[in-house]
């Protein structure tokens, strides 16, 4: 996991806690925000009524916001599901979820949804994490990653890196207003 030092100023990264999920022979490098959010409802993606309920969206990262991503821990509930942390999944198939939804399943905690998802080419983030723009936690806690939202869930998982970080969690979210 990703997380943005306390002053980066690109306003997409701002306090953003950011799980990798995959990286190309390339090295390239992708991941899904899970702070940030909701940016809008299930509801709204769906024109046709297919999904009556209100699921929240959260935003993902700036690339690709035309492909909807998931994380869930139903592992064991859905097919083509890929587990890319202990607990914690990616994907499924579309009829299964859409089924869960429907059937008024349990989502808090459990499932979530982004549009678009966080993208480095090769490089780049080693570049960024060597300038200290982000810290690197190599063993997330994934037992409540699907829960939170905005600095709170940011400052909880900056608590998470030890003593070595809690100066970051004494600097403002706008420090201009200071």
């Amino acid at each position: 996991m990703l997380l943005a030092e306390p002053l980066m100023t690109e306003k997409v990264f701002a306090r953003s806690a950011i799980l990798l999920l995959d990286s190309d022979p390339d090295g390239g490098v992708m991941g899904l925000c899970l702070n940030k959010g909701p940016v809008c409802m299930m509801s709204d993606l769906f024109d046709d009524g297919t999904v009556v309920t209100d699921v929240p969206i959260y935003q993902g990262g700036p690339v690709g916001t035309d492909r909807l991503f998931m994380l869930h821990r139903l592992g064991d509930r859905f097919s083509n599901a890929l587990e890319v942390a202990p607990g914690l999944f990616v994907g499924a198939a579309e009829d299964e979820v859409i089924n869960y939804i429907l059937e008024n399943g349990d989502i808090e905690g459990k499932i979530r949804f982004f549009l678009g998802y966080s993208g480095w080419d090769s490089g780049q983030l080693t570049s960024e994490i060597m300038r200290n723009s982000w810290a690197l936690n190599t063993a997330p806690d994934t037992s409540d990653l699907l829960v939170g939202e905005g600095d709170a869930y940011w400052r909880r998982e900056v608590e998470r890196l030890g003593p070595d970080y809690r100066s970051w969690l004494i600097v403002p979210e706008h420090p201009s207003l200071n």
